[in-house]
């Protein structure tokens, strides 16, 4: 009897450990406490989904007025886009998050291809020009 209560000791306190090693800290935000900064988002594009001219140019334009680093524009492969959106290519979505924020969208996805050139895709909508404000 005395020997199974000191094995559930050790076994609670070998628990304990191990929990205790495994607990990481949530990273803080870069963002965190400074009003207004970017993160840097490795690569970032920019697709015209509405086919206005200068639609993907003039969201680049500002989105690097706002700190981010565009890396390519582009026309998205069809201009029947309904509204602008931002696509997370990785399972992190916090830099696409940041972008949505900029750009005042709520339209974030994920969409995970064999293709991982850019990290976020945002494709311009009919509705930019309120993106720009």
């Amino acid at each position: 009897m005395r020997t199974a209560l000191l094995y559930l000791l050790l076994l609670a306190i070998l628990a304990a450990a191990v929990a205790v090693g495994f607990h990481r800290a949530e990273p803080q935000s870069r963002t965190s406490g400074f009003a207004g900064q970017v993160p840097s988002v490795g690569s970032l594009q920019v697709l015209n989904g509405c086919g206005m001219g200068g639609a993907a140019g003039a969201v680049a334009d500002f989105l690097r007025r706002s700190g981010f680093d565009v890396k390519n524009i582009g026309n998205a492969p069809s201009w029947n886009y309904p509204f602008t959106m931002v696509v997370s290519r990785s399972a992190d979505m916090s830099n696409a998050r940041h972008v949505a924020q900029a750009l005042k969208t709520r339209a974030v996805f994920m969409m995970r291809t064999g293709d991982v050139t850019y990290d976020v895709v945002v494709i311009v909508g009919p509705d930019y020009r309120k993106d720009r404000q």
